[in-house]
């Protein structure tokens, strides 16, 4: 069931999720966050794999569980499809054994049905600029020898702020300690104001904070 879309710079998502109820919900969530656009629900493999070629999303949330495939025996046929696609597993069910499994087929991470909207919001842009994102407890069911230092956890990442920002949010974050607005730091940076304004809305998220002073602040305080 295709969903129109527009013409912005946002990360274009599909939902694959044969619970009616649980996609819509998703969708209906996820128009909070302004740098993310839902592009479809798809309610089984073939449908899938029809909308991808139809909307090319950048992210594909997948559940484990469809009518007519197992999500991750999808995966290779995604990928087939469209080679740079970022895929976020989801489940509802204990995720012992398909961890492991959707990591090696190629998916970006994996999230858990019951995870916040936050955390969801997370996960697909960590997906999305090529990180790897799991939700909080995952970490007991991914087996050593997969590339797990690269991996992002929810609530149990250590990181600091300097290690979760991109270089150009780096560059970005200082700009607005130097108490650039985000047209200023448009023009500084060569970019357009709508690009700097996901950059600084994906700063606050990977902060987790609410505000720019808050930003600057965590900023200040983690690399001084």
């Amino acid at each position: 069931m295709p969903i129109s879309s527009e013409k912005l710079e946002r990360v274009k998502v599909l939902i694959v999720d044969d619970h009616a109820l649980f996609a819509e919900g998703t969708v209906s969530l996820l128009r909070v966050e302004s740098r993310i656009l839902t592009v479809g629900i798809a309610k089984d493999g073939m449908e899938c794999i029809g909308l991808i070629k139809k909307t090319v999303p950048d992210v594909v949330v997948l559940d484990i569980n469809l009518p007519d495939i197992c999500g991750i025996d999808i995966i290779d046929k995604i990928k087939k499809v469209q080679p740079d696609i970022k895929i976020l597993m989801l489940t509802g069910q204990d995720p012992k054994g398909y961890v492991t499994r959707s990591r090696n087929k190629g998916a970006n991470g994996f999230l858990l049905k019951n995870c916040s909207v936050k955390e969801m919001i997370q996960g697909i842009l960590r997906v999305y600029e090529g990180g790897v994102y799991y939700s909080q407890g995952i970490g007991a069911f991914l087996q050593p020898g997969n590339n797990s230092d690269n991996v992002h956890f929810s609530v149990e990442s250590k990181t600091t702020s300097r290690d979760l920002l991109s270089p150009r949010e780096k560059e970005i974050i200082e700009l607005i300690s130097k108490g650039l607005h985000n047209k200023e730091i448009a023009s500084a940076l060569g970019i357009k104001v709508r690009t700097a304004n996901f950059h600084v809305s994906n700063i606050l998220l990977k902060l987790e904070v609410s505000t720019r002073l808050e930003a600057v602040l965590q900023w200040t305080y983690f690399n001084k």
